[in-house]
């Protein structure tokens, strides 16, 4: 499978805070990869490195094959939206466009009826960006991407700051342009549960290291059920969890919480176990995870 990005011990330092420390990471083509983590983890340091926007401290980036001088060539296949686009706030979208292509030196005019007509604006003719909705003004933003007819799409937080009606739009394009124009995709976002019907793949980065990487197979796997308790003793169930089980994979969670990844068949044999041993079971359940859930246990939670 053809590589998109690739990037090599990858590392930022700003002064002496190393915000991303060396990363080795890939993007294979066709992909649409979920970069999740808190603020300040690193991901829009690490979007700005592949685009460019900010130099390495130390580390190499591939695009397409391509590293070095060759770069800047290969980046020309890139479409990126790392923040909000500046556009012209008098301007309509065929105005603003028009501006960036001769900018950007695309030869095809007819190429930015063709990106509105993808995005859902084709028919926002005479409506200056100003009166945009935030769903609309971030649609322009990919349109903009989409300019070049890139190969590769890399956008940072762009269902940020829109309605539930918005969050589906951007969805839904992105999709589109993932199977019918075979368009390869990093994104990140805030707003898990989203990310969790976009993406095949996901990348969980805390403190600028990558703590985990998913397809959705993995992460549906991982994220189907869990048993939650609370007890009056947390050390206790988890001394007689590790007796009972050896391979047992739970977590201690604040306020006398504790959760059980695997054994969700063996539920009543555990509550069992545990009332019969003295311990004080005030919740029992069996619950489904979902992305978020999961992301805060492994970045916020006490793996024991």
């Amino acid at each position: 499978m053809d590589t998109i990005i690739q990037t090599y011990q990858l590392a930022k330092t700003f002064k002496e805070d190393e915000v991303i420390k060396p990363l080795d990471f890939s993007l294979r083509k066709g992909e649409i990869c979920a970069i999740i983590g808190k603020n300040g983890a690193g991901k829009s340091t690490f979007f700005k490195m592949i685009a460019g926007q900010l130099m390495p401290t130390t580390g190499d980036i591939h695009l397409f094959g391509k590293s070095g001088k060759e770069i800047a060539q290969a980046k020309k296949r890139m479409g990126f939206m790392i923040e909000t686009p500046e556009f012209f706030p008098d301007f309509t979208a065929i105005q603003n466009l028009e501006y960036f292509r001769m900018q950007r030196g695309v030869v095809e005019k007819k190429r930015i009826y063709k990106v509105l007509q993808i995005v859902g604006l084709a028919n926002q003719k005479k409506k200056r960006f100003r009166d945009y909705s935030m769903g609309m003004k971030q649609r322009l933003g990919i349109a903009l991407c989409l300019l070049s007819s890139p190969d590769c799409l890399v956008l940072d937080e762009p269902i940020n700051g829109l309605d539930a009606q918005g969050i589906m739009e951007i969805r839904t394009l992105l999709l589109k342009l993932n199977q019918e124009n075979q368009i390869t995709i990093l994104v990140s976002s805030h707003i898990l549960t989203e990310l969790q019907l976009l993406a095949k793949r996901f990348v969980f980065i805390k403190n600028g290291v990558i703590v985990d990487d998913l397809s959705k197979e993995d992460l549906d796997e991982k994220s189907k059920k869990q048993i939650k308790l609370k007890v009056d003793h947390p050390a206790k169930v988890a001394q007689l969890l590790e007796q009972a089980y050896v391979d047992i994979d739970y977590k201690i969670l604040p306020n006398q919480i504790v959760t059980i990844q695997n054994h969700v068949e063996k539920g009543s044999e555990i509550n069992r176990l545990l009332i019969e041993n003295g311990v004080v079971v005030m919740e029992f359940r069996i619950e489904a995870l979902n992305l978020e859930e999961y992301f805060l246990g492994l970045v916020e939670g006490n793996n024991q």
